[in-house]
């Protein structure tokens, strides 16, 4: 499968953020992952308690906290993701809404 322009100009905005820390409804995330495949982020939620992993027999592994995995553009409205939109520097967010505007004003390439 191919990446389309704006996916990876998204990778690029994004990619040297990886370490930024943000507050999102009373829970403190780290961005640790960008990924080239939606485009989606990684965000380690550093406010929680980890959690203890198990195994398929459920067995304890370890203790990790939670990763949320969320897509950097909003699925109902032509904007970055809304826990995105709390995190990021207001300079990136312009950025992305840029990418988005330009994106949606592209003609559809031929089938």
């Amino acid at each position: 499968m191919s990446e389309s322009p704006l996916a990876g100009r998204a990778v690029s905005l994004l990619q040297p953020l990886i370490g930024i820390r943000g507050r999102h409804a009373g829970q403190t995330l780290e961005l640790v992952e960008v990924l080239e495949d939606g485009p989606m982020v990684a965000l380690l939620d550093t406010s929680a308690s980890p959690r203890i992993r198990t195994n398929q027999f459920g067995d304890p592994l370890t203790r990790q906290s939670r990763i949320l995995t969320l897509p950097v553009f909003s699925e109902i409205e032509p904007d970055a993701h809304p826990v995105l939109r709390s995190l990021l520097p207001e300079a990136i967010l312009e950025e992305l809404r840029a990418l988005i505007h330009a994106h949606r004003n592209e003609p559809d390439p031929p089938p």
